[in-house]
């Protein structure tokens, strides 16, 4: 394998989320930490870990993994689905996998899954709208609205009368109102409003993640020094991922909490809520998949999770610079202690590959941890 030259030659790697990719939820185990972004030349390649048996992140190009690794239906068709993907990015790469899993190629399971997120969100996006417009309705003074009213796009228009008062009292037109709103309440659903949304995707992941962190330090207690330093380590990096979440979440909230100043100076607003969650995304992009995969082994032998612990340890999502710099520090000591903890472990079961494997793999580049 030769090396890639991509990213600096020291300091932090990734240096920002496009360095790092996307996860892409692939259902193939090897590729469980797979990642998704574009070359310097703007195609597609796919960063996988441990191919190498060490830390080093093997770099597939889009159109040849499927032949260097024997994927399931449901991997082949996502490849497929992310080809004409137009930005590489978490969203996108939801996107087309949700698509996929609706169409049944991933099993029962993924599609009932699918169904019952695509569910959630048709019923909370009038319901979002509606809790913006009724925020400028009553800090004027007027009737609220029932967002029911919002699932019919004919519905909105008929509102137009209802939001005129509100509306002339921000000096923003009617139609403008319901128009921003729509779009702000489309750029919320991955994330919910301040209160009552729990159940969206980034908070849901969020609570995941502190519940993650919260058994792992109960988990190594009775463990040996090794496992109990590894799950110590993957619990803070939980946390640390967490706090500089929070920061931005908190950004998102506060725009959410002054609707009228919000419209008022739309283009800003929207240009800054678009920003703040799409680095959302990319911060905890990565960690739901380590929490569904914990609670696999959570009812097996502890040996079981032991392995899912040495694991992580090796493969946990790393900050960038760019987003983790009040935690720079800890994630350059994690690296650090990754290269330690891979040369106790060796490499991990998960990438065991045959001899006709590794050759397909020995021909392409690899990047340094």
């Amino acid at each position: 394998m030769t090396h890639s030259a991509h990213g600096p030659g020291n300091g932090l790697k990734p240096k920002d989320f496009e360095e790092r990719g996307a996860a892409v939820p692939f259902t193939t185990r090897v590729l469980f930490f797979a990642r998704l972004r574009q070359a310097s030349d703007k195609s597609l390649e796919y960063l996988v870990p441990g191919l190498t048996g060490g830390l080093e992140t093997c770099i597939i190009p889009h159109g040849k993994i499927g032949q260097a690794l024997s994927l399931s239906i449901f991997d082949r068709a996502l490849m497929e689905e992310l080809q004409y993907l137009n930005r590489v990015c978490p969203a996108n790469v939801d996107d087309a996998a949700q698509s996929i899993a609706l169409s049944g190629l991933g099993g029962s399971r993924l599609m009932r899954l699918a169904r019952k997120r695509k569910q959630a969100i048709e019923e909370q996006r009038p319901a979002v709208q509606g809790h913006l417009i009724n925020a400028v309705q009553r800090s004027a003074g007027q009737q609220l609205i029932d967002p029911a009213q919002l699932r019919d796009p004919e519905g909105g228009d008929a509102l137009k009368s209802v939001i005129a008062v509100a509306a002339a009292q921000i000096q923003v037109p009617a139609e403008a109102l319901l128009s921003q709103t729509a779009q702000w309440a489309e750029a919320l659903l991955p994330v919910g409003l301040p209160e009552g949304s729990a159940n969206t995707p980034f908070r849901h992941t969020l609570a995941e993640m502190e519940r993650f962190a919260v058994e792992l330090s109960n988990w190594l207690i009775p463990e040996p020094v090794g496992p109990a330093e590894m799950a110590q380590r993957i619990s803070v990096a939980a946390r640390e991922t967490i706090a500089i979440a929070d920061e931005h979440l908190a950004a998102i909230d506060a725009l959410a909490n002054d609707v009228e100043a919000g419209l008022q100076d739309w283009d800003r607003t929207w240009a800054r809520l678009t920003t703040e969650v799409e680095t959302l995304s990319h911060i905890i992009d990565g960690w739901q998949r380590l929490v569904d995969e914990w609670d696999k082994v959570g009812r097996m032998d502890r040996i079981d999770q032991r392995e899912v612990v040495e694991l992580f340890s090796l493969y946990v999502p790393i900050l960038p610079l760019g987003a983790g710099a009040k935690s720079h520090n800890f994630w350059i000591n994690l690296k650090e202690n990754q290269k330690r903890w891979n040369s106790m472990i060796g490499t991990p079961d998960l990438f065991s590959t045959d001899d006709k494997t590794r050759d397909k793999l020995s021909g392409f580049k690899v990047e340094a941890a």
